[in-house]
């Protein structure tokens, strides 16, 4: 019996663990995005609706009262591999900051006119969420 609880014990705060270090909930996607480059913030069902109607696709579903939603959309670009990088989002005050990179392609890629996009769920907070670029990386020497 003492085993059983141990071990039950032990299963729950490794799952306690888990959700902590758990992935963002997050979509992407190379082509059917926008032409023009921008951002956008959903913070309701409707504006989700609308930005999934932006990408050609059905929503998925998301829980508002525990999430915000941010899109970024590199805009048209000459071949694929191009990708966006939310970087750690972070409080100021009630409000969240959000910034993200876009990311040349490295390696191969497509040959073929791309419209990459990405959309990640943030946790909710009191304010509002702003999306901010980041400075591009520097590249190695």
């Amino acid at each position: 019996m003492t085993r059983i609880l141990l071990a039950a014990l032990l299963l729950a705060g490794g799952a306690a663990h888990a959700k902590k270090t758990e992935k963002p909930m997050e979509w992407k996607g190379q082509y059917g995005g926008p032409i023009d480059a921008g951002t956008e913030v959903a913070a309701d069902a409707s504006a989700w609706s609308r930005l999934w109607m932006r990408l050609g696709q059905d929503a998925p579903a998301l829980d508002f009262k525990k999430y915000f939603a941010v899109a970024v959309f590199a805009g048209e670009r000459p071949t694929g591999g191009f990708t966006v990088e939310f970087l750690e989002p972070e409080p100021k005050g009630m409000d969240l900051i959000v910034r993200y990179r876009i990311k040349p392609p490295s390696g191969f890629s497509t040959q073929a006119i791309a419209q990459p996009w990405k959309v990640r769920a943030v946790p909710r907070v009191k304010g509002k969420v702003f999306l901010e670029a980041a400075p591009a990386e520097a590249k190695p020497k």
